[in-house]
């Protein structure tokens, strides 16, 4: 694998602040809110998204959420989550939890590496991109 072969990285881009997370997150949440409406499947439409919106590849591997608030989700080591389905679900996976996100909430604005559970196990984190 040569040089224009490597994904893309992001090691160098500075952490996300707590408010533009939490407003990716809300934007998320009305996305999935919206989608619950469609008729017989938007139940399952709201789970494959709040699982996959990480790593969706005409998303660019960002959420709508984090797209409009310019965030990514990245590996402990820069790379994109485009594609990597693994990363992406372990980290959202908590989120559907019932009120697991307002422990998520918690953790994220204690920890002084300002990342949640659900990025901790997924070794992942939420950078800010130009």
């Amino acid at each position: 694998m040569d040089i224009l072969d490597q994904p893309e990285t992001t090691s160098t881009a500075a952490t996300a602040s707590d408010g533009n997370r939490i407003v990716a997150y809300l934007i998320d949440a009305i996305v999935s809110g919206t989608l619950y409406y469609i008729p017989y499947v938007g139940f399952v439409l709201v789970l494959v998204y709040f699982l996959t919106r990480d790593a969706l590849p005409f998303l660019d591997g960002q959420s709508i959420g984090k797209k409009v608030m310019k965030l990514r989700a990245v590996t402990e080591d820069g790379a994109p989550l485009t594609n990597n389905w693994g990363a992406s679900i372990m980290r959202n996976i908590v989120l559907i939890i019932p009120f697991f996100p307002l422990i998520e909430l918690v953790v994220l604005l204690t920890n002084p590496k300002k990342q949640r559970l659900g990025d901790q196990w997924a070794k992942t984190k939420v950078v800010s991109v130009a």
